[in-house]
């Protein structure tokens, strides 16, 4: 089958299921034709068979090493044992085994949750019903009245991220890509970001942009009408208006054209962070003087870029109560910036009111008791019911008229200058000029606001060296997942079970599922990976522990009172002393060359075969005992064979063994001095030779060189 011919999975995933199987039958089918017991046989039959099959499982072997290590990777397992032969096959296909079962189990999860048996992750099905369910919840406030907050929550919510045309990205290693790209009321131009790659991010840039409204903002004027002093206006009957819901782009234009011309905005945003790690927003409520708006987020988050237009106008004030927030999720979600921000929060500050809520302002000055009931709402359940719209607009229908009566007590407060004023606004205008930034995680300190120190200390019991290791695997291990998978740490892993796991440290999946109940779809998925992490952590802290009390056994170590220890005297203490090294007894007979050669001509003449039926003749095959005779007897005579000198002005010495060098020397060391042996010939002219009998002029010397241990002898040629 070609790759034409293989259906695409995303398309047609039953034919390509179909046909993946069949393939696979097909192989399997082939390789059965042929029992395993009788590969050796037919290996002797064919070279090119042999050769093919090696090749085969050879490559097979490689491809088996790439799926696990993908696998085990995307388990967390994190198995690098490489498997080379079969040998490695046979020791370490344990390793095999358990990356099947976690990818098994894994499996077995996601089918509960597609068929809906576990109802823990009723919130990743496409909903059948998604309507609304309110949970009630009662509670003792603190002057003893009865409190009644509403949780409300769907069956059946589709995750909205996976639907928003921006990519969201949870590294903490990459920055955070601006969405401005237009800058209406510029005052200086907008200062384009550099694409962010991994040149840019190796070379250490800064985690954010600066903020691209910093130099209007500190250059701001304000409008005249902000410090005009006049009587406030009423607001609007709650009950007699309602409330505009925008959720398209036609919606959106119109709003936009309702707002030209006001002077003051009221702005408030709903957010979830539960099923998100970074969070985003889900509600925005806009108010004017005589209309308020309910603005979809998430429908329209790719288009709310247009609200720079109003939201940076330096002209209209921009009204929140406790922004701070507010305007961090503005940047990240929208790309939307505000200039001139007026925070009733800091105004209660100056004002030196014994409550700085929004619920007291309510109650002060409308007389309106602040419904806190869905304060535990879902904001992403869609379509939203009344009574959560009416909660929403609340936040922002009074504030308009809350300014008017803060920004009167305000200027009565101040002198001519309207001090009291420009503070709230300086105050203002520092929380609207804060920058986005990704949350870096520091495993080694656990520095942060999600880092693992803060959790630490928290935390009242005492922990041992293990513990505290494997605290600091999980935390990251946490981290690391709810980035990849875009929920929050508390979905992933609450506090209470981090910490049951740490205390307990289960060595198998089945504990690890016990340490958590109920227990987080995550901690199911990655059960095993989970285990092997505490585990590698423990083994860790237990190397740690060893080397603290190396280091402490070093420390009690008694010292002389007339001695001062200096770390100079150490060290130089450590040069001086040579590095001694155990060496083991090693049995002589092994640097026997002789020896040695002749035990392995007796191994190979016992196994080798001088023919094959598969490759023929061998030619390095053993040779018989004659051969080896007459490889000695030639052996001999090349050591004895002579050497015809023609002339007499030659230098010899005596080739000695190791036999006779160790008796001289013995001989020496008794005698204790030096002479020559009679061995050693020095040549002299033949008339200053002191011999008994001297030799003609053309008599020819014959030297005899005998192999090693042997003497030279001169024979005379007649």
């Amino acid at each position: 089958m070609g790759s034409s011919d293989i259906p695409d999975p995303i398309t047609d995933f039953q034919n390509y299921q179909a046909s993946l199987f069949k393939a696979i039958t097909s192989a399997t089918n082939a390789a059965n034709c042929i029992p395993v017991e009788d590969l050796g046989f037919f290996r002797s039959l064919d070279r090119h068979f042999a050769r093919d099959l090696d090749q085969s499982g050879e490559a097979l072997l490689n491809l088996g090493n790439k799926l696990t290590a993908h696998c085990a990777k995307d388990l967390g397992v994190g198995t690098d044992q490489k498997m080379d032969d079969i040998d490695d096959v046979n020791d370490r296909f344990s390793s095999v085994i358990d990356v099947i079962d976690g990818l098994f189990e894994r499996a077995d999860v996601c089918l509960d949750e597609m068929t809906g048996k576990n109802n823990n992750n009723a919130d990743d099905i496409v909903a059948k019903n998604n309507r609304a369910e309110v949970t009630q919840i009662s509670q003792q406030s603190s002057t003893g009245d009865k409190l009644e907050y509403k949780l409300l929550h769907a069956s059946n919510v589709v995750r909205p991220q996976l639907h928003f045309k921006d990519r969201i990205d949870n590294s903490s290693t990459v920055p955070f890509e601006r969405k401005i790209t237009v800058k209406p009321h510029a005052m200086v131009p907008l200062e384009k970001q550099q694409p962010i790659t991994d040149s840019v991010i190796a070379s250490g840039i800064p985690p954010a942009m600066p903020h691209p409204y910093a130099y209007e903002i500190e250059h701001i004027t304000y409008p005249d009408h902000l410090f005009e002093s006049r009587d406030p206006i009423m607001y609007s009957s709650f009950d007699d208006t309602e409330a505009i819901w925008v959720d398209s782009e036609q919606a959106l234009d119109s709003m936009l054209k309702d707002l030209e011309g006001v002077q003051e905005l009221a702005i408030d945003l709903e957010h979830h962070n539960y099923r998100s790690f970074q969070g985003f927003t889900c509600l925005m409520q806009l108010s004017t003087r005589d209309q308020d708006y309910i603005i979809d987020t998430l429908t329209l988050r790719h288009l709310l870029w247009k609200l720079n237009d109003y939201f940076a106008d330096p002209n209209i004030v921009k009204l929140l109560h406790g922004a701070k927030s507010d305007i961090i999720w503005l940047q990240r979600d929208f790309g939307v910036y505000i200039v001139n921000l007026f925070d009733t929060y800091d105004a209660t500050h100056l004002l030196e009111f014994p409550h700085h809520s929004l619920a007291y302002l309510l109650k002060k000055y409308c007389n309106v008791d602040a419904d806190k009931k869905y304060q535990l709402a879902d904001w992403r359940i869609r379509p939203l019911p009344k009574e959560m719209i009416d909660y929403a607009r609340s936040d922002t229908h009074y504030l308009l008229y809350i300014y008017d009566r803060l920004r009167e007590e305000l200027l009565a407060g101040s002198g001519s200058n309207e001090n009291l004023l420009r503070a709230v606004l300086q105050r203002s205008a520092m929380t609207s000029a804060k920058v986005y930034e990704k949350e870096v995680y520091d495993a080694e300190h656990g520095r942060g606001p999600g880092g693992w120190y803060n959790l630490l200390i928290k935390w009242r019991h005492s922990m041992n060296q293990q513990q505290l290791c494997v605290f600091k695997a999980l935390h990251q291990w946490r981290d690391t997942t709810a980035r990849q998978e875009d929920e929050s740490v508390r979905f992933i892993l609450p506090n209470h079970m981090l910490f049951a796991l740490v205390e307990r440290m289960p060595t198998d999946s089945p504990g690890v599922i016990g340490c958590c109940n109920p227990c987080p779809p995550s901690i199911r998925r990655n059960a095993q990976a989970i285990y092997m992490l505490i585990q590698r952590a423990k083994m860790e802290g237990l190397a740690m522990d060893k080397e603290t009390d190396h280091k402490l056994s070093l420390d009690r170590q008694p010292i002389s009172n007339n001695t001062v220890v200096t770390t100079s005297s150490i060290q130089q203490e450590q040069q001086e002393q040579p590095i001694k090294r155990p060496v083991k007894k090693v049995d002589p007979s092994v640097f026997d060359l002789e020896k040695v050669y002749q035990q392995r001509q007796d191994i190979v003449s016992q196994l080798a075969a001088t023919h094959s039926v598969l490759f023929g003749p061998n030619k390095q095959a053993t040779i018989t005992k004659e051969e080896m005779d007459a490889q000695k007897i030639a052996g001999h005579i090349r050591a004895t064979m002579t050497i015809t000198l023609p002339f007499d002005e030659l230098k010899i010495k005596a080739v000695h063994d190791h036999t006779s060098i160790r008796q001289q020397q013995e001989e020496k060391s008794s005698i204790k001095e030096s002479s020559t042996t009679e061995e050693e010939h020095i040549y002299a002219p033949a008339d200053q030779r002191e011999t008994k009998k001297k030799r003609k002029a053309n008599d020819n010397e014959v030297i005899t060189v005998k192999s090693l241990g042997t003497k030279k002898k001169s024979k005379k040629i007649n």
